[in-house]
């Protein structure tokens, strides 16, 4: 969406920005000479709806910390942000795009896009509503955004996520994991397990496993709730309990570090 950069990436958000607009002029120079084909998005997908075999692999995905935000900007920056969103779903090429706040009110929010390929995304950076953002959202910052380029993985593909009725009653739940490299395969198998069990549990929304797109042993977990009691409920579940067991002794480091319960505010 906004900032496309690593995580560990040191660089300055304002020569980031300056970036990808130069970028977005170097692109509409390939499309006035007929380099664009992008195609059309099916919009009747469900969250049961996963991306052909053909086309997965392409898809583009962003997950991003803006840090802490100015109280006074705030408001602004939220409208800005809702903006983009709103907008932004109404692409074509646009699968999915959210804007998370944690649950304890701390104005650090994340977002997550989706786009079903590079070049989608690339077309979404032309657009006057980004550019607008973008204008908000550097005055608006603290500190420094950052964010990490996600890709699908083959074994587990994603479901298209399902927009609550009552976004403020969600709960969100983002989880990074470092696995060990000779653990990849048994993570990969657990969660495929727990993947179809956990998407058709009461209120689910989404559960999604994503992998860094530059380490195939970093992973992104996004989960979706229609409500604190949907997500506390399913983890009492037996599949649950067998996937803490599954994945005991995989990671590097302990993913309840790199947790973050959320709730939509993407309107």
């Amino acid at each position: 969406m906004i900032i496309p950069q690593k995580l560990n990436n040191n660089t300055a958000f304002g020569a980031h920005l300056i970036g990808n607009l130069m970028f977005v002029v170097a692109l509409g120079v390939l499309l006035l000479l007929g380099c664009n084909g992008t195609a059309d998005q099916n919009n009747n997908m469900t969250k049961k709806d996963s991306i052909p075999a053909a086309t997965k692999s392409k898809t583009f995905q962003e997950l991003g910390f803006f840090g802490p935000i100015k109280k006074d900007k705030w408001n602004d920056f939220i409208q800005a942000v809702q903006n983009n969103i709103i907008n932004s779903r109404r692409e074509s090429g646009n699968m999915s795009f959210s804007l998370f706040q944690p649950e304890n009110g701390k104005l650090q929010p994340i977002w997550f896009e989706r786009f079903k390929d590079k070049e989608a995304h690339n077309s979404h950076k032309e657009q006057n509503y980004f550019k607008d953002a973008i204008t908000v959202i550097q005055k608006s910052l603290e500190g420094e955004a950052r964010s990490i380029e996600l890709k699908e993985l083959d074994e587990i593909p994603a479901a298209i996520p399902i927009f609550s009725d009552k976004p403020e009653t969600t709960r969100y739940v983002i989880v990074l994991f470092e696995v060990r490299s000779e653990k990849r395969r048994s993570f990969i198998n657990a969660m495929a397990k727990v993947a179809p069990l956990s998407r058709k549990t009461r209120g689910n929304l989404e559960f999604n496993l994503y992998q860094y797109a530059d380490d195939p042993n970093k992973f992104v977990l996004m989960e979706g709730w229609e409500s604190v009691a949907n997500h506390e409920t399913q983890l009492k579940l037996d599949h649950i309990s067998q996937l803490n067991a599954a994945t005991e002794g995989l990671f590097i480091s302990n993913p309840m570090g790199t947790r973050w319960i959320v709730k939509d505010i993407s309107r």
